[in-house]
Protein backbone atom coordinates (compact mmCIF):
# COMPACT_ATOMS: atom_id res chain seq x y z
CA UNK A 1 0.00 0.00 0.00
CA UNK A 2 0.89 3.63 -0.29
CA UNK A 3 2.39 5.67 2.74
CA UNK A 4 0.75 7.52 5.07
CA UNK A 5 4.58 9.23 5.16
CA UNK A 6 4.93 11.95 2.09
CA UNK A 7 6.81 10.99 -0.85
CA UNK A 8 7.08 7.24 0.86
CA UNK A 9 6.20 4.04 0.04
CA UNK A 10 5.89 0.81 2.62
CA UNK A 11 7.81 -1.97 1.54
CA UNK A 12 8.34 -3.93 3.99
CA UNK A 13 6.55 -4.86 7.19
CA UNK A 14 7.99 -4.43 10.95
CA UNK A 15 7.58 -8.64 11.09
CA UNK A 16 9.23 -8.78 7.68
CA UNK A 17 12.09 -6.48 8.95
CA UNK A 18 12.37 -8.17 12.03
CA UNK A 19 12.59 -11.73 10.55
CA UNK A 20 15.48 -9.83 8.09
CA UNK A 21 17.59 -8.96 11.06
CA UNK A 22 17.19 -12.09 13.01
CA UNK A 23 18.13 -14.13 9.94
CA UNK A 24 21.29 -11.43 9.34
CA UNK A 25 22.54 -11.95 12.93
CA UNK A 26 21.94 -15.89 12.80
CA UNK A 27 24.20 -15.75 9.34
CA UNK A 28 26.67 -13.43 10.92
CA UNK A 29 27.40 -15.33 13.77
CA UNK A 30 27.09 -18.92 11.78
CA UNK A 31 29.66 -17.68 9.33
CA UNK A 32 32.01 -16.73 11.98
CA UNK A 33 31.89 -19.89 14.34
CA UNK A 34 31.69 -21.85 10.72
CA UNK A 35 35.22 -19.83 9.34
CA UNK A 36 36.79 -20.81 12.96
CA UNK A 37 36.13 -24.24 12.87
CA UNK A 38 37.28 -24.79 9.22
CA UNK A 39 39.93 -23.18 9.04
CA UNK A 40 40.61 -23.55 12.74
CA UNK A 41 41.19 -20.00 13.91
CA UNK A 42 41.62 -20.06 17.89
CA UNK A 43 41.16 -15.99 17.59
CA UNK A 44 37.36 -16.68 16.37
CA UNK A 45 36.72 -19.57 18.74
CA UNK A 46 37.89 -17.12 21.58
CA UNK A 47 35.47 -14.53 20.87
CA UNK A 48 32.74 -17.51 22.09
CA UNK A 49 34.80 -18.21 24.94
CA UNK A 50 36.63 -21.00 23.33
CA UNK A 51 36.44 -23.87 20.99
CA UNK A 52 33.73 -25.94 22.94
CA UNK A 53 31.63 -22.97 23.43
CA UNK A 54 31.74 -21.93 19.71
CA UNK A 55 31.02 -25.19 18.99
CA UNK A 56 27.74 -24.67 21.02
CA UNK A 57 26.87 -21.40 19.96
CA UNK A 58 27.26 -22.35 16.23
CA UNK A 59 24.37 -25.50 16.45
CA UNK A 60 22.19 -23.61 18.82
CA UNK A 61 22.48 -20.43 16.25
CA UNK A 62 21.47 -23.06 13.50
CA UNK A 63 18.02 -23.50 15.77
CA UNK A 64 17.33 -20.09 15.55
CA UNK A 65 18.71 -20.02 11.94
CA UNK A 66 15.64 -22.47 11.26
CA UNK A 67 12.87 -21.56 13.31
CA UNK A 68 13.19 -17.60 12.89
CA UNK A 69 11.94 -18.68 8.83
CA UNK A 70 9.61 -21.48 9.59
CA UNK A 71 7.10 -19.53 12.32
CA UNK A 72 7.40 -16.10 10.06
CA UNK A 73 6.16 -18.30 7.16
CA UNK A 74 3.32 -20.21 9.66
CA UNK A 75 1.98 -16.58 10.48
CA UNK A 76 2.26 -14.85 7.34
CA UNK A 77 2.24 -17.79 5.28
CA UNK A 78 0.04 -15.61 2.29
CA UNK A 79 2.94 -13.02 2.24
CA UNK A 80 5.54 -15.75 2.31
CA UNK A 81 3.59 -17.32 -0.78
CA UNK A 82 2.83 -13.63 -2.66
CA UNK A 83 7.05 -13.60 -2.30
CA UNK A 84 7.74 -16.67 -3.78
CA UNK A 85 5.60 -16.43 -6.70
CA UNK A 86 7.32 -13.24 -7.62
CA UNK A 87 11.10 -14.40 -7.16
CA UNK A 88 9.71 -17.05 -9.46
CA UNK A 89 8.32 -15.32 -12.20
CA UNK A 90 11.28 -13.82 -14.93
CA UNK A 91 9.65 -12.06 -17.63
CA UNK A 92 11.71 -10.14 -20.44
CA UNK A 93 11.56 -7.25 -18.33
CA UNK A 94 13.34 -9.68 -16.04
CA UNK A 95 16.20 -10.72 -18.54
CA UNK A 96 16.50 -7.31 -20.29
CA UNK A 97 17.26 -6.35 -16.63
CA UNK A 98 20.24 -9.07 -16.28
CA UNK A 99 21.23 -7.75 -20.02
CA UNK A 100 22.41 -4.56 -18.35
CA UNK A 101 22.47 -5.28 -14.01
CA UNK A 102 20.06 -3.06 -13.80
CA UNK A 103 22.96 0.18 -14.65
CA UNK A 104 24.95 -0.92 -11.54
CA UNK A 105 27.79 -1.85 -13.34
CA UNK A 106 30.38 0.59 -14.64
CA UNK A 107 31.63 -1.16 -17.55
CA UNK A 108 27.91 -2.67 -19.03
CA UNK A 109 26.32 -0.37 -21.51
CA UNK A 110 22.61 0.69 -19.81
CA UNK A 111 20.71 3.21 -22.33
CA UNK A 112 17.26 1.53 -20.84
CA UNK A 113 16.28 -0.63 -17.53
CA UNK A 114 13.12 -2.69 -17.94
CA UNK A 115 10.79 -1.95 -15.61
CA UNK A 116 10.20 -3.87 -12.35
CA UNK A 117 8.36 -5.76 -9.73
CA UNK A 118 8.70 -5.22 -6.14
CA UNK A 119 12.47 -7.10 -6.59
CA UNK A 120 14.30 -6.71 -9.57
CA UNK A 121 15.76 -9.81 -11.31
CA UNK A 122 19.00 -9.64 -9.70
CA UNK A 123 17.26 -9.45 -6.12
CA UNK A 124 15.08 -12.46 -7.31
CA UNK A 125 17.74 -14.83 -8.10
CA UNK A 126 19.39 -14.08 -4.81
CA UNK A 127 16.27 -14.40 -2.99
CA UNK A 128 15.87 -17.63 -4.90
CA UNK A 129 19.49 -18.68 -3.91
CA UNK A 130 19.03 -17.68 -0.27
CA UNK A 131 16.31 -20.13 0.33
CA UNK A 132 18.27 -23.05 -1.67
CA UNK A 133 21.23 -22.52 -0.02
CA UNK A 134 19.22 -22.04 3.14
CA UNK A 135 17.45 -25.12 3.14
CA UNK A 136 20.67 -27.26 2.13
CA UNK A 137 22.63 -25.80 5.01
CA UNK A 138 19.95 -26.85 7.47
CA UNK A 139 19.25 -30.74 5.91
CA UNK A 140 23.28 -30.59 6.07
CA UNK A 141 23.79 -29.21 8.80
CA UNK A 142 21.76 -31.38 11.49
CA UNK A 143 22.22 -34.97 11.06
CA UNK A 144 25.91 -33.92 11.61
CA UNK A 145 25.29 -32.46 14.94
CA UNK A 146 22.40 -34.92 15.77
CA UNK A 147 23.65 -38.13 13.77
CA UNK A 148 27.03 -38.11 13.27
CA UNK A 149 28.10 -40.86 14.96
CA UNK A 150 25.54 -43.12 13.50
CA UNK A 151 25.56 -42.27 10.42
CA UNK A 152 27.79 -43.65 7.35
CA UNK A 153 31.55 -41.72 7.04
CA UNK A 154 30.60 -41.53 3.27
CA UNK A 155 27.09 -39.73 4.12
CA UNK A 156 28.92 -37.00 6.94
CA UNK A 157 31.43 -36.35 4.12
CA UNK A 158 29.14 -35.66 2.01
CA UNK A 159 26.38 -33.34 4.78
CA UNK A 160 30.50 -31.54 5.01
CA UNK A 161 31.27 -30.88 1.40
CA UNK A 162 27.63 -29.57 0.54
CA UNK A 163 27.51 -27.24 3.69
CA UNK A 164 31.17 -25.97 3.31
CA UNK A 165 30.60 -24.87 -0.26
CA UNK A 166 27.22 -23.84 0.32
CA UNK A 167 28.13 -21.79 3.31
CA UNK A 168 30.91 -20.13 0.88
CA UNK A 169 28.60 -19.27 -1.81
CA UNK A 170 25.83 -17.73 0.60
CA UNK A 171 28.61 -15.82 2.67
CA UNK A 172 29.69 -14.21 -1.00
CA UNK A 173 26.34 -13.67 -1.79
CA UNK A 174 25.65 -12.03 1.23
CA UNK A 175 28.56 -9.52 0.87
CA UNK A 176 27.63 -8.62 -2.70
CA UNK A 177 24.00 -7.78 -1.26
CA UNK A 178 25.67 -6.11 1.68
CA UNK A 179 27.37 -3.69 -0.80
CA UNK A 180 24.86 -3.12 -3.31
CA UNK A 181 22.00 -2.22 -0.47
CA UNK A 182 24.52 -0.11 1.90
CA UNK A 183 27.44 1.24 -0.20
CA UNK A 184 26.37 1.37 -3.90
CA UNK A 185 24.97 5.08 -4.71
CA UNK A 186 22.81 3.98 -7.15
CA UNK A 187 20.92 1.19 -4.64
CA UNK A 188 21.92 2.44 -0.77
CA UNK A 189 18.45 4.16 -0.78
CA UNK A 190 16.66 1.12 0.19
CA UNK A 191 19.02 0.18 3.21
CA UNK A 192 16.58 1.69 5.42
CA UNK A 193 13.69 0.13 3.73
CA UNK A 194 14.58 -3.24 5.56
CA UNK A 195 16.64 -2.71 8.09
CA UNK A 196 15.21 0.40 9.73
CA UNK A 197 11.94 1.84 8.83
CA UNK A 198 10.14 -0.36 6.15
CA UNK A 199 9.93 3.01 3.45
CA UNK A 200 11.46 3.77 0.36
CA UNK A 201 11.67 6.70 -1.47
CA UNK A 202 8.06 6.91 -3.74
CA UNK A 203 10.23 8.52 -7.23
CA UNK A 204 12.94 5.91 -6.51
CA UNK A 205 10.33 3.48 -6.85
CA UNK A 206 8.73 4.48 -9.56
CA UNK A 207 11.93 3.96 -11.37
CA UNK A 208 13.27 0.67 -10.23
CA UNK A 209 10.49 -0.90 -9.47
CA UNK A 210 8.04 0.90 -11.90
CA UNK A 211 5.85 -2.60 -12.28
CA UNK A 212 4.84 -2.60 -8.52
CA UNK A 213 4.24 1.12 -8.22
CA UNK A 214 2.20 0.79 -10.53
CA UNK A 215 0.18 -2.12 -8.85
CA UNK A 216 -0.14 0.27 -5.59
CA UNK A 217 -0.87 3.04 -7.53
CA UNK A 218 -3.80 1.21 -8.80
CA UNK A 219 -4.85 -0.40 -5.71
CA UNK A 220 -4.70 2.94 -4.13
Amino acid sequence: MMSEIKGKVLKHSEQTRTMHWIHLICFIILGLTGIGFYFDITSIDNLFGGSANASNVHVWTGVVFTLGPLIYVLFNFEKFAKFIDTITTFTKDDFGWLKTMGGYVPFIKAEHIPPQDKYNAGQKILGLLVIIGCILMIVTGFPMWLLRDTMPAILVWLCWKVHFWTAVILILAILGHFFLAAIHPKSRVEFASMMIDGYVDAEYTSHHNAKWFAQLKKAE
